[in-house]
């Protein structure tokens, strides 16, 4: 067994009510999917089959055509709310570039939680608590211009910095479209926008701000619309 395996298990929120032991139950019949940027992890309506494990890369799930993306990265967990209910996947997961994933059976999980209630309550809340989260940020994000949707992107990669900043996206522009809910030309002009706010963008992955405090006061504000 994987060492480096088991500690992906062991550092997942979701599974961190497992007893360190039982991590390599939990990993009877697993494998390892590297898949490419585009390729598919799991589609809407499929059969929930396994549960998988993010040990690299990014994954993009797709709520719906017109809502903005989710993006799971190293150490977060795709399809879980299907595999505990029994139900269909609810939307498609696709690789946003190179990802490598950890597959469960989901024969093993159900398995396992049959006879570890308490582990099983201790997923459910925890997948809760993902979910809220992940409500919230969508509500935030629809609520807001696709320029404010920007800047506020850009103001979490700065964190703490003030002054002038130079951030880089973590990954292409068109997987930030995706992940703020609109398309490649929609935030070249939310870019555009932000140029009188100090915002300029590279044609590669760097961003300069001239001033976060400035941005974030029109993050808080609302200067303008899309």
């Amino acid at each position: 067994m994987n060492s480096d395996t088991v500690c992906a298990i062991r550092r997942s929120l979701l599974f961190s009510a497992v007893p360190a032991g039982d991590a390599a139950v939990l990993l009877d019949g697993h494998g390892t999917l590297t898949l490419n940027d585009g390729d598919v992890v799991f589609a809407e309506g499929a059969p929930a089959d396994f549960l998988f494990l993010v040990l690299s890369g990014d994954v993009l799930i797709d709520a719906s055509p017109a809502s903005p993306q989710l993006r799971l990265s190293a150490g977060d967990t795709a399809g879980e709310e299907a595999v505990l209910t029994g139900a269909p996947h609810a939307a498609t997961a696709r690789a946003a570039g190179p990802v490598t994933l950890l597959s469960m059976p989901a024969g093993t999980l159900m398995g396992y939680l049959e006879s570890h209630f308490d582990v099983a309550i201790a997923m459910i809340s925890a997948m809760a608590g993902n979910l809220r989260e992940q409500v919230r940020e969508i509500t935030e994000l629809k609520m807001q211009s696709t320029a404010e949707r920007l800047a506020s992107y850009l103001l979490a990669l700065a964190g703490d910095a003030t002054g002038k900043a130079v951030v880089r996206l973590p990954y292409e522009k068109r997987h930030l479209a995706d992940h703020l809910g609109m398309d490649p030309a929609t935030l070249s002009r939310a870019f555009a926008k932000l140029r009188d706010k100090g915002v300029v963008a590279s044609r590669t992955d760097k961003v300069e701000i001239a001033d976060v405090a400035t941005l974030r006061t029109y993050g808080d504000c609302a200067a303008f619309t899309a």
